[in-house]
């Protein structure tokens, strides 16, 4: 399966993250690795700004920055897991950028369906209800939630 992910991948890793968020989290690596699933992710996003920014953050915390290193290796850095998508590899129709422009906050998520553009599932996995909820008439793309997502994969 292909697709994006929101910046709830990274701030789970935080050590304030809630014992629920870094459960979930390591459902979900789990889960991608042995499904030899695929990641898409926006260059530049809020995404990658959030992970190296923890990954500097974090140094000296061994436990957060053992698991984002691992993170960072295993997936980032391995072209069969992760797809970075770039500047003009993409093609977002009009109506999705007026949408979110529309939805105000949303904009931010931009970066999102540039990326899930590239996959084959349209699909992105975020833990923001508002942007599903904003979207919900959207037949491109497939928006679920996390604990949603979760349940099924």
């Amino acid at each position: 399966m292909e697709f994006a992910v929101n910046e709830w991948l990274p701030e789970y890793f935080k050590p304030d993250a809630s014992n629920e968020e870094k459960e979930k989290l390591e459902k979900f690596l789990n889960k991608f690795m042995v499904r030899e699933d695929k990641l898409f992710v926006r260059r530049p996003s809020e995404f990658l700004r959030k992970v190296e920014l923890f990954a500097k953050q974090y140094q000296n915390n061994n436990k957060v920055y053992t698991e984002l290193k691992k993170f960072i290796t295993n997936i980032l850095l391995d072209s069969d897991r992760c797809f970075f998508v770039d500047d003009n590899e993409f093609e977002l129709a009009d109506t999705i950028t007026d949408k979110l422009t529309e939805g105000g906050n949303t904009i931010s998520d931009k970066y999102l369906f540039e990326s899930a553009t590239m996959t084959q599932t349209k699909t992105i996995v975020t833990t923001d209800a508002k942007l599903k909820k904003f979207m919900k008439d959207e037949v491109t793309f497939k928006i679920e939630l996390l604990d949603d997502f979760l349940t099924n994969y």
